[in-house]
């Protein structure tokens, strides 16, 4: 039941804190390339999740450019996170965890993580029973007798036959992929993003010249004023910057198989943002040319191309779905194994590595993704999607924290034995850093009132509302200086003392797995090293 210890790990055998899955990762494996990274965003942004984002916003009376322009700068701001967290992956070749492990102590990394599999573990069921319409659509255009199957299951049941025996199917496409180990799965998203970009355009171009034109949907759905629409912009992005900072703090999960220091960050800078805002502008036309055509507003695609196979089920319909389906089927797949699935499978692993690897956190994902029965989320419970459409309320804080730790408190200079180590400086108190426990409790506790309304409906002064409404921008105003002066005050033990697992001392003589590389097991090049001792402490600015 223990986790193998393989290669250069051999002689270091999964303990309570760490696993060949959780210690830097090696030279050898560090596969992802530039164009591997774009793959990545492309995969991530245009996606139904980003297909759906213009709903919301034009329901509360922005325009259509109003809204893609919230969404631009909402990506922006979660791409700009996502820089940030990304640099322990480039430079020191670990992950998320391990940046909660030295922000918030060996326990206390407990927290964060479980922040984020949260999150992740609901949608990734409902990504998946999506994934379950996508496979709908491509059995109904092949078989007819598939798109008239009669619904069994009584109306408790919250799904219909047809759409359950497409969910569970969903999973035979799925599965497979967590066999592939992160530093190959690079290779399966180069094909699936041209398909999910022909698919897009396919869609919308089929739209747009079956209407005549994109319809009128694309103006607001009701009217307010100048003053009005500058805050629900506001409010907008802090939406969007929200619900992507869940995925792209943990992005070090995956920049630490960059094969250069570099590869991750214009993809990120470019695609993040733009991908995300051409989702939701394509679908914004869509939904707007074919409420033209047949009279009903649809914002999910999957359920809108399952209503045009019900009323025009002619052979360029089944032809035409088919594609359409078989592309959303191949975006779910890859858009669950490497936001949800495989990200929270690295993260679960740091909680139990001596039993738990990357590939059995994923197992372990999927399994609770079908037993939550996720299709109750989309129509039963609406204060709990509330709580996870507001999930931002407790991310902007934690990864303000995560971030000034990294970037200003410790210089991006970590003392990396001592993060799998219970005598070491990131120990802190018991476990837990308490520094940023109250600055978190510090960061949050303002959106709360707000957030509460939200859920119950119970009035509050209009000023709380707003501060709920920005939520985002608001954790992360506070919970970056606040932490940074609470150091100042309180200084962590042992900053900048720069150390890392080197191969011949850490691991007792295994051999590294790539000799040719310059490249340490994990932290900083040894041309960059020097002559440096093997625990020196480090000046500011020397990084």
């Amino acid at each position: 039941m223990q986790v193998r210890s393989k290669g250069v790990y051999e002689n270091q055998p999964a303990h309570r804190w760490g696993n060949r899955d959780i210690y830097p990762i090696l030279p050898n494996q560090r596969t992802y390339t530039m164009r591997a990274f774009f793959a990545y965003w492309f995969t991530a942004g245009i996606c139904i999740t980003s297909w759906t984002l213009g709903s919301s916003m034009i329901g509360i009376g922005l325009t259509a450019g109003q809204a893609c322009g919230a969404v631009l700068v909402g990506a922006s701001f979660a791409a700009l996170l996502g820089f940030l967290a990304g640099q322990a992956g480039k430079v020191h070749h670990l992950s998320f965890t391990i940046m909660g492990r030295a922000a918030f102590g060996m326990y206390g990394s407990y927290f964060s993580i479980m922040l984020c599999v949260f999150e992740s573990v609901i949608y990734f069921g409902i990504q998946s029973f999506y994934g379950g319409q996508a496979v709908v659509v491509v059995l109904n255009s092949i078989f007819p007798q598939f798109l008239h199957l009669k619904n069994t299951l009584p109306e408790s049941a919250g799904i219909t036959t047809q759409a359950l025996l497409g969910f569970l199917l969903y999973f035979v496409f799925y599965v497979p992929t967590l066999f592939i180990a992160p530093n190959r799965i690079n290779r399966f998203l180069y094909p699936n993003f041209i398909i999910i970009c022909v698919t897009f355009a396919g869609i919308l171009g089929w739209a747009i010249h079956s209407n005549g034109g994109p319809g009128d949907l694309v103006k607001p759905v009701i009217a307010i004023s100048n003053k009005e629409a500058a805050f629900a912009m506001m409010s907008s992005m802090s939406s969007v910057a929200g619900a992507y900072t869940g995925g792209s703090v943990r992005i070090s999960d995956w920049t630490r198989y960059s094969k250069t220091r570099n590869a991750s960050v214009l993809p990120m800078a470019i695609s993040m943002p733009l991908t995300v805002t051409l989702g939701a502008l394509i679908g914004i036309l869509v939904t707007s040319a074919t409420n033209n055509m047949y009279g009903v507003v649809i914002w999910n695609p999957l359920l809108m191309l399952q209503y045009v196979q019900g009323i025009q089920y002619t052979a360029a319909c089944r032809a035409g779905t088919f594609f359409a389906g078989l592309g959303l089927l191949s975006s779910q797949v890859f858009v669950n194994i490497t936001q949800n699935g495989m990200s929270s499978g690295m993260d679960i692993a740091a909680i139990l590595p001596r039993y738990i690897d990357i590939r059995r956190g994923c197992i372990v994902i999927c399994v609770i993704g079908i037993v939550i029965q996720p299709w109750r989320f989309l129509t039963q419970a609406l204060t709990f999607l509330t709580v996870l459409s507001s999930f931002g309320v407790f991310i902007a804080p934690m990864a303000g924290i995560i971030f000034a730790d990294f970037w200003i408190v410790r210089k991006q200079i970590w003392k990396i034995p001592d993060l799998y180590s219970e005598d070491g400086i990131y120990w802190y108190t018991a476990g837990l850093n308490w520094r940023a426990f109250l600055t978190f409790f510090m960061a949050t506790w303002p959106s709360m009132p707000g957030f509460v309304c939200a859920i119950n409906g119970h009035p509050v002064a209009e000023g709380w509302t707003r501060i709920y409404q920005l939520s985002y921008f608001v954790g992360l105003i506070i919970s970056i200086p606040m932490y940074i002066g609470i150091c100042k005050l309180s200084p962590p033990e042992g900053l900048f003392i720069a150390e890392t697992m080197d191969e011949s001392e850490i691991l007792e003589g295994a051999a590294p797995a790539d000799q040719d590389s310059n490249v340490s097991v994990g932290g900083l090049d040894d041309t960059e090293k020097g002559a440096r001792s093997k625990e020196t402490p480090i000046e500011y600015g020397q990084l």
